[in-house]
């Protein structure tokens, strides 16, 4: 039996402070507890995992004795247990979602890497080819130094869409997780509040998205990360405005760090950082309750890292603000 990693089973890399690793605790105990989880089996399962976990690495003798069985068994830090949402409608959504997109691609990567390398190598010779003609036909007014250019940012341009289709094909970051609680805080929840916003990801890259409040000095209340092509539905947001922080990328990398090494994780192909539903676009939450009804405020939001309307590009010292 393959030895479970309960690095990635709580969210953590393997040097993971004790403080750090009992705040990553307690966000997934409150999320999978049982209470909010009634009848569902893998929730429950998943709960008494992450209680194993964090009973052995919050001990330091235990966890010695496990980092030395983990690394004699050769367990790497790649995914190796699926997560589900905290109730039963946002686990009813990711089943379906996630039992499709991972059970494929670990059916066929093996088949699906060797096919997909040679169709890259060979839409990179064809169009670096058909160009080279291009050029070579075109208006003798361009210089040496402008066919250059040209060709250097065609291949360039090429290149980036081959390793972002090569990317992120096992991330090192368990599905819905969210990476930077430590530095940004506990999510902030009402429970009896029905405000929400569904966010679909493209297939495009992998993001973290982060719900802020809209003041000055605005505070960030979620962080999500969410794989390519899935669905998330942050619940139980508190009445007040908001917008959207994203951050796109591929690769996840546990050792990436930022604002000097206060921020832990990050991708290591990085699309960029950008802003959302600002000004006139704000997400206003507002749950109002009479005696006979109750209405409140749900958002559906489709993102791509390659949108250009209503988007503001903001430095990664603004993302971690």
């Amino acid at each position: 039996m393959q030895q479970k990693n309960y690095y990635i089973l709580l969210g953590v890399n393997s040097t993971v402070s004790y403080e750090e690793l009992k705040i990553a605790y307690r966000n997934l105990a409150k999320k999978y507890h049982p209470d909010k989880n009634p009848g569902n089996k893998i929730a429950e399962e998943y709960f008494k995992d992450i209680q194993q976990a964090y009973t052995i690495l919050s001990d330091p003798e235990k966890r010695r004795v496990y980092d030395l069985k983990l690394s004699s068994t050769g367990t790497n830090t790649q995914k190796t247990y699926t997560q589900y949402g905290g109730n039963a409608y946002q686990y009813a959504q990711q089943q379906a979602q996630q039992k499709n997109q991972f059970h494929k691609r670990k059916q066929q990567t093996k088949k699906n890497d060797k096919v997909e390398s040679y169709q890259i190598l060979i839409s990179v010779a064809v169009a670096f080819i058909l160009l080279y003609f291009i050029i070579s036909y075109s208006t003798n007014n361009k210089s040496a130094d402008s066919i250059h250019q040209t060709i250097e940012s065609s291949y360039s341009e090429a290149a980036k869409k081959a390793e972002i289709k090569q990317a992120s094909k096992s991330p090192m970051i368990s599905p819905y997780a969210s990476p930077y609680t430590v530095f940004f805080g506990e999510e902030v929840i009402d429970e009896n509040n029905k405000n929400s916003i569904l966010i679909h990801n493209s297939n495009e890259s992998e993001v973290v998205v982060c719900l802020v409040e809209n003041r000055k000095q605005g505070k960030t209340i979620r962080n999500q990360y969410m794989n390519m092509g899935t669905s998330f539905k942050m619940n139980n947001i508190p009445d007040g405005e908001y917008f959207l922080k994203i951050y796109y990328g591929t690769n996840w990398d546990t050792v990436k760090t930022f604002v000097n090494n206060t921020v832990k994780g990050g991708f290591i192909n990085e699309i960029g950082f950008v802003q959302l539903n600002t000004g006139k676009n704000i997400l206003k939450m507002q749950q109002n309750q009479t005696t006979t009804s109750i209405s409140y405020s749900s958002y559906e939001i489709g993102i791509n890292p390659y949108q250009k309307k209503d988007v503001t590009i903001i430095t990664a010292e603004q993302f971690f603000k």
